[in-house]
């Protein structure tokens, strides 16, 4: 089958349409987030319109900034509402609020006058996850083999911000709400502590009995569980177990613990599954919430720990938290625009704190009788909008990320291909990710969804061996930041090459036969009436054309750029090959540019998405090539 190179997308377009999301929807986003602000009487009201937002033109060209070690970034402005229901004013202004890094179209920013490029982020998509895990327990050390062996089987509530929630069930089959922060409950007294009532839980779950195992067996633990049945009794016990200090007053401990307990998972502010973690979840739990509710909700809990209970009964299986379907990339515009969220969350509080003491100042005028009612007007000064905004929060987040974050790296500028691959990169480390030092075999290792997404051969050497991975040259992200990869149909033997590539994401590809990319095609396009090759989700197997319902698009599909570079690499020990794909980067460019002696016809494609070579903005004849210039005829409108 031919490998046409013409097929391939632009090898920075992952970083350029990531930037242009942030642009068009992150930024207004995050905006809509923090709206409205108040003070604690809601008397002052602040509105962001973050739809209108304003980008002023850069300062410093790329060029100049460089030269001039400046950031190439553009002051954002965005228009604000003021309302003073106490002095009957509203205000309306444009503010600044950030100077913005902006990407250049080679695909990194300009920081300081030193270039950089965000890494991609690959993480767990949020939602829930089925695990099980076994416990060994020995009674003498010098043991070889345990005395027991038992399966404890738990769920993980993953969010995109927020705390993440365990369910898990011990050794004698009691249910448990665990968090990274926060005391160890019953799942009853979290699901009664959330609203539901008793009748309903049991009413949901086919062994209710499972429920009572936290109440009825000895108390070992230094908290005594006690079984409750309404929600004002939970909220007093989870006050006691969390806050040191005991009150002796029993409405505010129930007030606390409510609120401890509704800022933990029912706060959007503080709590967020995002929109993909709340369709995930109802479609695995078979709840139908509305999509725009992204904060865990009582009827989550429940239909989970239903599931759990299935799940170690053996009616549904664990989750492979390794297959790509269970995994997404943060590209560089999401990272930005999460820094972006937390500066302006700062900001936030700033707005607030000041509301807060102006309305303390009014109530004191209010109070002072001795001062007579003029006075008392020059005194009631209207809060300004100047007064509440400060752009050192958003601007200093941003600082923070692009000078410190681990994602956030000074570009490999060696050669075009150090650059690419640089940009092309795909990170299981920083913020959210995993670590060197407890990361697992498991995690480092080759799995079958990454064919045709994530290059098995191009890796580091040393500690981050398969926590740093790189694109391969044919994958591409969907809106969702789901990996996918493109394929040919297939109908009846037949390649209909004139439909054009499909786009399939992991969990698509693992239900369908695909055969391999390098088969030969007759004349009209159908496959040889042998046995073909092909891949059924994790087998390799042949069987006949008919079968094959999917057509891999070309040998190259499955490996990076920097590995495709290597002329004859089936004949290469996997080692080797590794080693290769990460010294071509390292080889120093030429002052005089040749050609290969032997290529693999994608070396032009790297020098020209780059933005190393020189591109004629329109296509035409060169009529004369000098040291100073290059004359081009072009055809109008072409």
């Amino acid at each position: 089958m031919a490998i046409s190179r013409y097929f391939l997308d632009d090898f920075v377009e992952i970083q350029r349409k990531s930037f242009f999301n942030l642009l068009k929807k992150g930024i207004p986003q995050e905006f809509s987030k923090r709206n409205p602000i108040t003070n604690k009487t809601n008397e002052v009201e602040f509105i962001f319109y973050g739809d209108a937002y304003k980008l002023l033109r850069p300062q410093y060209s790329p060029k100049e900034a460089i030269a001039l070690s400046k950031t190439y970034a553009s002051k954002l402005y965005v228009p604000v509402q003021l309302i003073d229901r106490r002095s009957q004013k509203i205000q309306f202004k444009w503010v600044f609020i950030a100077n913005l890094p902006l990407m250049t179209k080679r695909g990194h920013f300009l920081i300081n006058g030193a270039a950089r490029v965000v890494m991609n982020q690959i993480v767990r998509s949020p939602g829930i996850y089925f695990h099980k895990k076994l416990h060994e327990i020995y009674s003498d050390k010098q043991n070889n083999k345990p005395d027991h062996v038992y399966i404890r089987y738990y769920a993980d509530f993953i969010c995109e911000r927020g705390t993440w929630l365990r369910i898990e069930m011990d050794r004698e089959k009691a249910i448990w709400a665990q968090m990274k922060k926060g005391p160890k409950l019953p799942i009853m007294w979290l699901l009664i502590g959330m609203g539901l009532s008793e009748k309903y839980i049991f009413g949901k779950i086919n062994d209710p009995k499972l429920l009572l195992f936290n109440f009825t067996r000895e108390k070992k633990s230094k908290f005594t569980y006690d079984y409750l049945t309404k929600p004002e009794q939970v909220w007093e016990e989870i006050h006691n177990m969390v806050f040191v200090k005991k009150l002796n007053d029993p409405d505010k401990t129930i007030e606390l613990g409510r609120k401890w307990l509704f800022k933990k998972f029912m706060n959007p502010r503080t709590y967020d599954l995002g929109s993909a973690g709340r369709l995930a979840l109802n479609k695995k739990l078979n709840v139908s919430i509305n999509s725009l509710n992204t904060t865990l909700t009582a009827h989550d809990v429940l239909a989970a720990t239903e599931y759990l209970l299935q799940v170690e009964k053996g009616v549904y299986g664990i989750d492979d938290i390794d297959h790509l379907k269970n995994r997404k990339v943060r590209t560089a515009g999401e990272l930005i625009q999460m820094q972006f969220g937390i500066g302006l969350l700062r900001l936030e509080k700033h707005i607030r704190e000041k509301m807060n003491e102006t309305s303390s100042y009014w109530n004191v005028n209010e109070i002072n009788d001795s001062l007579s009612s003029d006075q008392k007007e020059r005194e009631q000064v209207t809060v300004s909008i100047n007064q509440l905004i400060n752009n050192k929060a958003v601007n200093g987040a941003l600082k923070e990320f692009f000078g410190t974050s681990p994602l956030s790296q000074f570009m490999d500028q060696i050669n075009p291909l150090a650059e690419i691959t640089h940009k092309r990169r795909l990170s299981s480390l920083g913020p959210g990710g995993v670590t060197r030092d407890t990361a697992t075999l498991a995690i480092r290792g080759i799995h079958p969804s990454h064919y045709g997404r994530i290059c098995p051969i191009e890796t580091p050497e040393g500690k981050n061996t398969g926590l740093v991975n790189s694109l391969t040259a044919f994958a591409r992200l969907n809106a969702k930041g789901i990996l996918e990869s493109p394929f040919y149909k297939v109908y009846q033997g037949q390649v209909q090459k004139a439909l054009g590539m499909i786009y399939l994401s992991a969990e698509q590809e693992e239900r369908l036969n695909v055969g391999a990319g390098d088969l030969d095609l007759s004349p009209t396009g159908f496959l040889s009436k042998a046995s073909i090759p092909a891949r059924i989700s994790a087998n390799f197997t042949k069987i006949r054309r008919n079968d094959i319902q999917f057509l891999a698009v070309s040998p190259l599909q499955m490996i990076s750029i920097a590995t495709s570079l290597i002329p004859f690499l089936e004949h290469d020990d996997a080692n080797r090959a590794l080693m290769g794909s990460n010294m071509q980067r390292q080889a120093v460019p030429l002052l005089r540019p040749q050609r290969p002696i032997v290529g693999t016809g994608l070396e032009t494609r790297v020098v020209s998405d780059s933005g190393h070579a020189l591109q004629a903005k329109k296509s035409g004849f060169i009529a004369s090539a000098t040291g100073k210039s290059i004359t081009i005829y072009s055809v109008r409108g072409i």
